[in-house]
C-alpha cells in the first residue's frame, strides 16, 4: 500500500495492511512485517485502544469487536466514524455495546 505523499511518514512506526490477501473488516486482521496488530501493540505494552474510521457498522465494529475479544480496553470515537445505513449502523452500536466498548461522542448518520 502507499500512503500519500504529503503524509509525514517520520512519526509512523508501522503500517498494518489488512484484506491484502482476503476481504478483511478487523484492523486485527491487518499485520506489519508478518507480525499481528495485537502482538505489535502488546510488545509496546498498549493496553487500550481508540477505534475511528469509516463504516462504524462494518470495519470499525469489526475493529472493535476484534479489540475487545483480544483484550484490550476499547474506545470507539463516534464523531470521527461514520455509518454506511441507519439501521446497520445501530445494531452495531448495540452489538459493541453488549461487548463492552466504550462508545464516546454522537454518531454521525449516513
Amino acid at each position: 500500500m502507499n500512503l500519500h505523499p504529503a503524509l509525514d511518514h517520520e512519526p509512523l512506526q508501522a503500517v498494518f495492511d489488512k484484506g491484502e490477501h482476503a476481504a478483511a473488516y478487523s484492523g486485527f486482521e491487518g499485520r506489519s512485517h508478518r507480525t499481528p496488530l495485537a502482538d505489535w501493540l502488546r510488545t509496546r505494552g498498549v493496553d487500550a485502544v481508540d477505534i475511528v474510521g469509516i463504516a462504524t457498522d462494518h470495519c470499525v465494529r469489526a475493529t472493535a469487536l476484534d479489540a475487545v475479544g483480544q483484550g484490550f480496553a476499547t474506545r470507539v470515537l463516534l464523531h470521527l466514524t461514520a455509518g454506511v445505513a441507519e439501521a446497520s449502523t445501530e445494531a452495531a452500536l448495540e452489538q459493541l455495546r453488549a461487548a463492552g466498548v466504550d462508545l464516546q461522542g454522537e454518531v454521525r448518520r449516513a
